[in-house]
């Protein structure tokens, strides 16, 4: 019998697309049958959303895979660019939805089978809480900025499918009443509002994956937490750089040492001494020559010998 665990971030990127696929199959083809621009607007999400999913899946192999000839430094820059394109992806879906829209409600709105689009928004309002929550906790768990964006993407999901039932029961209620030129201005104010609000989600995330793709500083917090270890081994804040980029934490340190034994020993106690971090540190060590005696890493191994075995 054929099972699929989402124990991994490879698994769990697999799942999101799998998903993503399934409601983006159901969303267009219900979405054309009720006449729903909403419908279709979450259709269209979930169909980008598989692209993007399955976009991830590959940029976390590249991600992983070591360091050759043509890429010296490996590929971990491909995580925030897999990113920022998702962010701009996303931003555009929003964009020429929202255009959409308005030109329907310029035109008069949509009449729509309000039953059966609630019906459909209520599945996908489950289905899309359940993946988001599932990820949300598996991005804990991985400490993974591909899971984190997949989240991000089913969180917005949640928020629509919730929009365009709540919308959907509105206007079900005006056509019940006997208000159905009312009704029709639902389903276009649903996907105007979503859109609107969506736009804001993306632009963070492309932001956000600019700033690492810059190498820029990282948030105070991780550096306070980098900071503090690295102070036990004597390293002050003006002998490391640091940047973050997707799950990686780009560390350079300078450490001050007095014989060139000590170099062995030095780059395994940095580590360890970071091993608390929800990051995979790739740490660099610039080593300089001792020109007066005083307390640094060198002492911190002279008095404990055995640390970094």
């Amino acid at each position: 019998m054929f099972r699929f665990k989402v124990d991994t971030e490879a698994s769990t990127l697999v799942f999101s697309a799998a998903v993503a696929g399934f409601f983006a199959l159901v969303g267009i083809f219900w979405g054309i049958a009720t006449g729903s621009l909403a419908i279709l607007f979450d259709g269209a999400y979930s169909f980008v959303s598989l692209l993007l999913s399955l976009l991830s899946v590959q940029a976390l192999k590249l991600a992983e895979s070591p360091a050759n000839n043509q890429f010296n430094f490996g590929r971990i820059l491909i995580e925030p660019l897999t990113i920022a394109v998702k962010g701009l992806v996303i931003l555009l879906v929003c964009v020429v939805s929202f255009a959409s829209a308005l030109v329907a409600l310029l035109n008069g709105g949509r009449e729509v089978m309000a039953g059966m689009a609630s019906l459909f928004a209520l599945i996908s309002l489950l289905g899309c809480v359940l993946t988001w929550l599932l990820l949300k906790r598996r991005q804990a768990e991985f400490q993974s900025a591909l899971i984190g964006a997949e989240a991000r993407q089913w969180q917005m999901d949640s928020v629509l499918s919730a929009a365009v039932l709540l919308g959907f029961v509105l206007a079900w209620a005006l056509q019940r009443a006997g208000h159905p030129q009312w009704a029709a201005y639902a389903d276009p104010l649903l996907v105007i509002a979503a859109s609107v609000y969506f736009m804001l989600i993306p632009v963070r995330m492309t932001f956000q994956a600019l700033r690492e793709l810059l190498l820029t500083s990282p948030s105070p917090a991780l550096r306070k937490q980098v900071y503090r270890a690295l102070s036990r081994l004597g390293i002050a804040h003006n002998q490391c750089k640091m940047a973050k980029v997707g799950s990686y934490l780009i560390l350079e340190v300078k450490v001050q040492i007095e014989r060139t034994e000590q170099m062995d020993e030095i780059r395994p106690l940095i580590l360890q001494h970071l091993s608390d971090l929800p990051l995979e540190v790739r740490l660099q060590v610039d080593f300089y020559a001792a020109k007066k005696p005083m307390r640094s890493v060198a002492d911190h191994i002279q008095l404990q010998p055995h640390a970094a075995r």
